[in-house]
Formats: structure tokens, C-alpha cells, sequence
């Protein structure tokens, strides 16, 4: 084994920005500072809390880390936790593109298609060259951003054990956002940073080779066979990703 060098310290002073960030935490929690809400700017802040306006901004900076507030261009410091995050955070399986993002999704876009299955598709999904598979294109928006997007693929021959009209837009939303996900009983998941390219990063309005945060899930039903193929592209800043293993 290396050398380690451990340094104890425990007898060091609380850095002075922690009473301040336990106080806005507790407030941010509690919902006295709602969701969305726009925080006082630093001067009120400091004068408030008689901090000096550098112990704030350190307090701010992990809050930030932490997920509780964002900086929103134009507006200031919002609000970011959401009182049902938690709840939702407990669902093992769920639409991360929806359960995750730091604000409510105010539209989505869904396009899809069938045909034959790509070899990657064929492997994942267990299926035959000749099958064909349903395949989703799912843009998600914030502010008529698009701030995220999911590629969902569904074999048909699972389609015809899951009732759902795929003439009726309700149908098909409720189908690739939620149905298929409270339908998994188990589900396999890998996580990495790509660089957006090609149609996602025209779907995103990203500039090539920018760095986003990728989710590959495959669900799988009660008998073990692997129904649905998902693949998630997020914008990091729209998203807070909390996994529970």
C-alpha cells in the first residue's frame, strides 16, 4: 500500500459560512424559500445575516453544489429544490428526464417511428433482425429551451402487451414518460459525459463537442426480458441526477 498522510482537523474553528448555509438550507427545505422563488440579493443577504458579502458567497457556492439554488441569467439566485424531489428520488426506476430536472418540464415534443432494429438495439433488446421496433424521439423544455432528450426504442411485440392507443398523443406521452418505467420490474443502467454531436446536439441547440451528462437504461419486465431501450441526454445545468442503488 502508498503512503498516506492523514491530517486530523478537529480542533479547527466551523468555516464562518456554515451558520449562514445551515440557516438558507433550513429555509430552502422548510419551503420558506420556495421553489423558483428569487433569493434577496448579497447586500439584503449580508445585512440580514450580518455576514461579511465573502462568508455569503461561500455559503451560496455550496448551495449551489448542493442543488438548492442557480444562478438564472437575467433574473438572479433562484430557488431550485423541489419539496417532492425526495419522493421521487425513492422510485428505483423512473423517467429521469422528468424526475430529475431542477424545474418543472413546461412542454415536450414526441416524434416516433417503426422499423427494423439497429445490431446494438438487437443485442439489448434480445430480439430478431426481422422484429420491429417502435422508436421515440423526446425533447423536454424549460422556458421553450429544450433542456433535454430521450430516445426511447420498445420492441412491437411488447407493445401488444401494454394497452395503449398510438393514434392518441395522451396515450403515446403517458407510454414513453411514464407507463414503461412503472411497468419495469428491474432495470440495468450506465452513466458517462459524451460530447454532443450529430442530431443530438442539433435537438439540443448545443454547439458541437460540448459536454453533456448520458444515461443508457434498459428496463426490463416481471418474466426478465428486456422491453424498452432508453437513452437520455441531459443539459447538466437543467438537471440534478440522484440515483439510489
Amino acid at each position: 500500500m502508498a503512503n498516506q498522510k492523514i491530517t486530523s482537523k478537529l480542533k479547527e474553528k466551523v468555516p464562518a459560512y456554515v451558520p449562514i448555509y445551515n440557516m438558507l438550507y433550513s429555509q430552502i427545505v422548510n419551503g420558506i424559500l420556495a421553489d423558483g422563488e428569487l433569493l434577496p440579493s448579497e447586500l439584503i443577504l449580508t445585512q440580514q445575516h450580518g455576514v461579511s458579502r465573502n462568508t455569503l458567497r461561500q455559503a451560496l457556492t455550496v448551495l449551489n453544489e448542493d442543488g438548492l439554488i442557480a444562478k438564472s441569467q437575467g433574473k438572479g439566485t433562484i430557488v431550485t429544490f423541489r419539496q417532492d424531489m425526495k419522493l421521487m428520488a425513492s422510485k428505483n426506476i423512473c423517467n429521469p428526464m422528468l424526475q430529475f430536472a431542477k424545474a418543472i418540464i413546461e412542454a415536450i415534443d414526441i416524434s416516433f417511428n417503426f422499423g427494423p432494429p439497429t445490431d446494438v438495439a438487437k443485442d439489448k433488446l434480445a430480439i430478431n433482425t426481422n422484429e420491429i421496433i417502435m422508436a421515440s424521439n423526446v425533447i423536454y423544455f424549460i422556458d421553450k429551451k429544450p433542456i433535454g432528450r430521450a430516445f426511447i426504442q420498445i420492441p412491437t411485440k411488447q407493445l401488444e402487451k401494454i394497452p395503449v392507443s398510438l393514434h392518441k398523443k395522451d396515450e403515446v406521452s403517458n407510454l414513453v414518460n411514464s407507463t414503461i418505467f412503472e411497468l419495469a420490474s428491474k432495470a440495468s443502467m450506465s452513466i458517462r459525459v459524451i460530447k454532443a454531436e450529430g442530431e443530438v446536439a442539433k435537438f439540443l441547440h448545443l454547439a458541437a463537442e460540448e459536454p453533456i451528462l448520458f444515461i443508457e437504461e434498459i428496463l426490463y419486465n416481471q418474466e426478465g426480458e428486456s422491453f424498452a431501450r432508453c437513452k437520455f441526454y441531459f443539459i447538466p445545468e437543467f438537471y440534478d441526477v440522484n440515483l439510489i442503488i
